[in-house]
């Protein structure tokens, strides 16, 4: 059975929520930002960024599969993060979002019940 995968791609201040299946190739991916950012899949480029800082390029006609993803390091909880640049782009620039506030005590004892 084929399952579904979710990424949060990102570069610079632009944040994107994708969901595809494992089965999908990378161009897949760059179709989904092309119909986005109304730019060619040709000018995007997507990394693979890991916990340690590290990126590496993802190749266009691998599967998400192939590439290492899969539905417990893409959950919808917890998307893998994908770096993207465009053609013309320095280098990979990620800003990050900022920190939402503290969760109230009266919401937190709700989640304790539960």
């Amino acid at each position: 059975m084929v399952q579904e995968l979710f990424f949060e791609v990102q570069r610079k201040k632009s944040h994107f929520f994708l969901d595809a299946k494992e089965n999908s190739t990378v161009f897949d991916l760059k179709c989904m930002i092309k119909d986005i950012l109304k730019v060619s899949c040709q000018n995007v480029e997507l990394f693979r960024l890991c916990e340690n800082g590290q990126h590496t390029q993802l190749d266009s006609r691998k599967t998400l599969a192939e590439c290492g993803f899969n539905p417990t390091n893409a959950r919808a909880q917890q998307p893998a993060t994908i770096g993207m640049m465009l053609k013309g782009d320095d280098s990979l620039e990620i800003e990050k979002l900022s920190t939402p506030p503290p969760i109230p005590d009266a919401m937190r004892n709700e989640q304790q019940a539960e």
